[in-house]
């Protein structure tokens, strides 16, 4: 606990590089209450990556101050549009030219902020005895790839999404906040601080932009009543799939940041589209102002955080299409007939869309191709997306009976039909993911990598709104049975509001109760399986090995590149050392040269291709040593393999299992290797 009350102030520093220059931001376009706030972590994602991506262009170095520029542009922008999207008649008093107030009463922002740090307290006390401390290495495949990058970004200053210095572009807006941290705090930046630093901007996503985004979607889709911005935090923090899934499992960091965005941006594109009216502080102009602005942030942080949007956007927007064709069948032709021509104009749209996508990008292509060999059962498939049965031994049967009551709201309410829609069609597509039919579903799951993890967390979305409104119902229920059974003598004009206090506060501890109480084990053991695997061949270094491979990388001069065996965990040499290593990802296919390398570094003495390759990559050490983690992907680094004796190889240090390796067989000397620019 002593390291976390340390990491605190960190913890405040990661959430304030996100949420000080989004709530500048969306206050400067007009947002007050939870409508801003919900979308400010996704407006702060645009003001950074923006500015991350902007900035090699203009020649400059990232540091952590150039947040703010970036930030005051982004205000300037805001109020050119709060300008623009504007009534153009405002009555006199607190309200605009359509009758909605200016701003949620008093009371609706601080229940929404109680719901929020609800959620943040929820998500916590999960999520922290589960990393077990700040500095804990979570024992995933990815962890490798992105704590290289994070290191890469504090080494060149270069944080684009676009890429830099031969590196590919991805999407970085996750390793921007975690490397500004960085800059800020220097532990954070020394040796495996960085881990520190990865696991802050983890917990920042999970714990303060997600719940601040589900409790502002909740308001925007059922009204400002207490049970549902309450309910809102709690659930936050209730379901596994998301976030607490997405800490660990591969680790999927950018997934679970931009899907934390996600509900934040959500409501007011639905406020854009028309599914949803507006509210107090966010008229139609405003709401499609702040989603086109928040786009930048959600798609830099992850793109299929974009195409989440857009399917939930379209289905909501479909549906509603639907039920006007229905709802006016009787009555103007030219009503029907227009909603009708707009919903198959939609369908077109879509379809085509769907098709051409993989055709046109070959990103989309590459992403669509992933094949995880699913075989799964339909019944097993269906009660882990249904029911929350995934990677948890038993089902959180209390929070269902409230989901199950959701189901129920949302399909007798015709305005809420959209959450029913887009809770379905998740399933649907982790079905298609999960048991790998029909093989054509590729089309449209193949945005989520064809990978039902993904999927089952987009799936949380509308999951949460199902829960949400299963309690506000609970409520009324409740508050129906204290008014029927009441006596008569008792009933006075204080009753009803006496009432309705009890009945909304019998709900939310009947919540909390089963998403607390009953539930929340589950979660925990989910962080803490992935960041304390019992079995050894699941861990991928341990501290006495850190300190193993710190005795290594002295031994190695800086700026040479030392080829590795990502599974053995010596690729952290770049990471916590600043040693740059030949395979700085366990899982990615390696380019030609390191192809050659990884499959025939013994022959260096006697093969020249070796040996050229070698030069081209300034590669000059090698570290070996045995593999215990469960995908060893051995056959990419077999020519590595016993180096000891071999012609050409001085080994010049030793620590633990692990040997390093000077290279003496290409005949290294300055004059052979390329020139540095």
């Amino acid at each position: 606990m002593t390291a976390w009350l340390t990491a605190a102030p960190w913890f405040v520093l990661v959430v304030a590089i996100v949420l000080v220059p989004g709530l500048a931001i969306a206050y400067a376009a007009g947002l007050r209450g939870p409508a801003g706030w919900g979308v400010a972590p996704a407006l702060g994602m645009t003001s950074l990556t923006l500015g991350t991506v902007l900035a090699p262009f203009l020649g400059l170095v990232w540091t952590p101050w150039y947040v703010v520029p970036a930030a005051l542009i982004g205000v300037l922008v805001a109020l050119a549009t709060r300008w623009w999207s504007r009534p153009r008649a405002l009555p006199s008093g607190a309200s605009d030219a359509r009758g909605h107030p200016r701003a949620d009463p008093t009371r609706t922002r601080w229940t929404a902020l109680a719901g929020a740090a609800v959620g943040t307290v929820t998500v916590l006390v999960a999520a922290v005895p589960g990393m077990g401390s700040p500095g804990e290495l979570v024992d995933s495949t990815d962890v490798v790839a992105h704590l290289n990058r994070i290191r890469q970004y504090l080494s060149d200053g270069n944080l684009s999404s676009l890429g830099s210095g031969g590196k590919v572009g991805y999407p970085s807006g996750f390793h921007d906040v975690a490397v500004t941290a960085a800059q800020l705090v220097p532990h954070l930046a020394a040796g495996d601080g960085i881990v520190t630093a990865a696991n802050l901007t983890a917990l920042a996503a999970a714990a303060v932009v997600w719940p601040l985004g589900l409790v502002a979607l909740a308001r925007l889709s059922f009204g400002r009543s207490s049970v549902v911005l309450l309910s809102a935090g709690l659930v936050a923090g209730a379901l596994t799939t998301f976030p607490y899934l997405l800490m660990g499992w591969g680790v999927l960091w950018p997934n679970l940041f931009a899907t934390a965005l996600l509900p934040g941006v959500l409501g007011p594109a639905l406020v854009a589209v028309g599914v949803v009216g507006p509210v107090a502080g966010l008229n139609r102009r405003g709401a499609v102002a702040v989603t086109i602005a928040a786009l930048p942030g959600l798609t830099l942080t992850h793109p299929n955080a974009l195409v989440s949007l857009v399917m939930l956007v379209v289905l909501a927007f479909g549906t509603r299409l639907l039920l006007l064709v229905r709802l006016v069948q009787r009555g103007s032709g030219v009503g029907r007939q227009r909603a009708a021509a707009l919903l198959a104009t939609l369908v077109i749209v879509v379809v085509t869309g769907l098709l051409a996508a993989p055709r046109l990008s070959r990103q989309v292509a590459d992403t669509a191709s992933y094949d995880w060999g699913a075989s799964e059962p339909f019944g097993e498939s269906l009660r882990d997306v249904a029911l929350l049965g995934l990677q948890v031994d038993r089902m959180p049967w209390g929070l269902l009976v409230f989901i199950a009551l959701g189901v129920v709201v949302c399909a007798r309410v015709v305005r809420l039909r959209w959450v029913l829609v887009g809770w379905v069609t998740c399933i649907l597509l982790f079905l298609v993911a999960a048991t790998g039919r029909p093989g054509w579903g590729a089309i449209i799951t193949g945005y989520w990598y064809n990978d039902k993890v993904r999927l089952a967390a987009l799936a949380a979305v509308p999951t949460a709104l199902l829960a949400v409104a299963g309690t506000q119902w609970s409520a009324r229920l409740v508050e129906r049975a204290l008014t029927t059974f009441s006596p008569p003598a008792r009933r006075t004009t204080r009753q009803p509001r006496a009432t309705r206090a009890t009945a909304v506060g019998a709900a939310l501890v009947l919540l909390l109760l089963v998403t607390g109480g009953a539930n929340h084990d589950k979660a925990y053991y989910l962080v803490d399986r992935y960041y304390h695997p019992p079995e050894v061949t699941h861990r991928l270094l341990s501290p006495t090995e850190v300190a193993q491979l710190r005795r290594l990388a002295a031994l190695i001069p800086p700026g040479v590149v030392t080829t590795d065996v990502p599974a053995n965990g010596s690729a952290f040499l770049y990471a916590f050392f600043d040693r740059p290593v030949l395979f700085d990802s366990l899982l990615l296919d390696p380019d030609p040269d390191s192809a050659l390398i990884g499959l025939h570094l013994k022959e260096a003495a006697t093969n020249t291709q070796v040996c050229d390759a070698l030069r081209r990559k300034n590669v000059q050490y090698a570290v070996t040593g045995a593999v215990r983690y469960w995908l060893s992907l051995s056959d990419r680094t077999s020519g590595m393999a016993a180096l000891g004796g071999v012609d050409g190889f001085e080994q010049v240090g030793a620590a633990g299992r692990y040997r390093l390796y000077r290279i003496r067989a290409c005949g290294f000397d300055p004059s052979w290797l390329p020139a540095r620019s």
